[in-house]
């Protein structure tokens, strides 16, 4: 896969140096790195448009047009708008203008001189983001041909329905990541500029950088793992039952909900048996609880107490089968719809917030793709000292699907 890189300088020497360090980069062996190079606004501009561009690394300070300029320029294309782009700068170092680059658009502030330890596990993280990127756009093309096959063998509504939900869950997690990214990303902003502010003044020590430095290494290390996570989904399971643990399968799902779930207040509180391991489908099972977890987090938007807002889950096994417990506190079901909730189409949300076809798929990937059961009910509980009301869905499954 080539990867183009844009790096845009006004100062020749520091296109050279930027040029030299990038290419000295082990990327992945399935990538290779062009090095593109702009002197000025006007050309970075056009090159942008001309070219498909993983990374933007912009000088700011530049005659005739700065780089704050050429980015406003940028994200006003349809064709550039979604272009990372990440500042490179000398003398604008307050943090007055690092906040300044990131609101009108910017990925990332950096400051010059450059620091490799710094700059090069970021280029890394884009491109490998990027390369994901490109292989979910290649997967939905392979998935239109199956679906096109599906077509051809009368099935045309079922495979329909598979691409809308599917493409939804893939969506709602792109925006799950986004949240999951803010946090590491600023610990990783605020190390970098801890680190020149202290050297400038002469009190970095030591421990003091090697701390910054582990950092920056857990945050790119997190940030590396949600990537992974998200591929694994895309690329599913190729209807190949394969052997994993049920506790690793669910707390996946977990990882790829957690910024929502913190967003909304809600805690999970899980009660899981580590030992528990099955022959299935282990994607497919992550995209079912996606779903489950989805509903009840868009219930417990809903109920007025923020400070009571929970999702249980609980696993447990016999000697042939596992069970997967979900339920929540928000009130539960009515009872004249809950006959009705693994219908097509049927859902309670507004048009914009849901299809009405999660459960629908996630009822089919249990019964039909697993070889399971799934039910739901109404139950009242303690927790804590107090009583709660809400939904409980319980998914059974084979141990072994051989």
């Amino acid at each position: 896969m080539i990867v183009n890189i844009l790096i845009v300088d006004d100062n020749q020497p520091n296109l050279e140096t930027l040029n030299f360090m990038i290419k000295d980069i082990d990327f992945e062996d399935n990538i290779d790195i062009n090095v593109i190079q702009a002197d000025n606004g006007n050309d970075a501009l056009n090159l942008a448009m001309k070219h498909d561009i993983a990374l933007i690394i912009l000088d700011i300070q530049m005659p005739d047009m700065d780089g704050f300029e050429v980015a406003r320029y940028l994200k006003k294309s349809s064709k550039t708008k979604d272009m990372p782009i990440a500042f490179l700068t000398a003398a604008h170092k307050s943090e007055d203008m690092r906040e300044y680059g990131l609101h009108i658009g910017a990925f990332d502030y950096f400051l010059k001189p450059i620091d490799p330890l710094i700059l090069i596990p970021k280029i890394k993280l884009y491109i490998k983001f990027y390369a994901i990127a490109t292989e979910l756009k290649n997967t939905n093309v392979i998935l239109e041909e199956k679906i096109k096959e599906a077509v051809d063998k009368n099935s045309k509504m079922e495979a329909k329905l598979y691409q809308s939900e599917k493409l939804a869950a893939m969506g709602e997690m792109i925006g799950n990541i986004a949240h999951q990214w803010r946090q590491p990303l600023s610990i990783i902003s605020t190390a970098a500029t801890g680190v020149k502010v202290q050297k400038v003044y002469g009190e970095l020590s030591d421990e003091e950088l090697f701390n910054l430095m582990d950092g920056i290494n857990n945050s790119v290390q997190f940030l590396s793992k949600t990537i992974d996570d998200f591929r694994d989904f895309v690329k599913g399971d190729n209807d190949q039952s394969v052997l994993f643990n049920l506790s690793e399968d669910i707390e996946k799902c977990c990882e790829l909900e957690e910024a929502v779930i913190k967003q909304n207040n809600i805690q999970v509180i899980k009660d899981l048996d580590d030992t528990i391991e099955l022959t299935n489908l282990p994607n497919g099972l992550i995209q079912a609880l996606l779903n489950i977890v989805n509903n009840a987090k868009d219930a417990l938007k809903l109920i007025e107490n923020k400070a009571d807002k929970f999702i249980f889950i609980e696993s447990k096994k016999d000697k042939d089968n596992i069970f997967i417990l979900i339920k929540d506190n928000a009130g539960g079901i009515p009872d004249d719809i809950i006959d009705k909730i693994y219908e097509p189409y049927f859902t309670t949300k507004h048009k914009s917030q849901g299809t009405g076809l999660g459960l629908h798929m996630t009822y089919k990937i249990i019964t039909e793709n697993m070889k399971g059961t799934i039910d739901v009910k109404n139950v009242e509980y303690e927790f804590k000292g107090k009583t709660y009301k809400g939904a409980q869905f319980k998914i059974t499954l084979p141990l072994n699907t051989d």
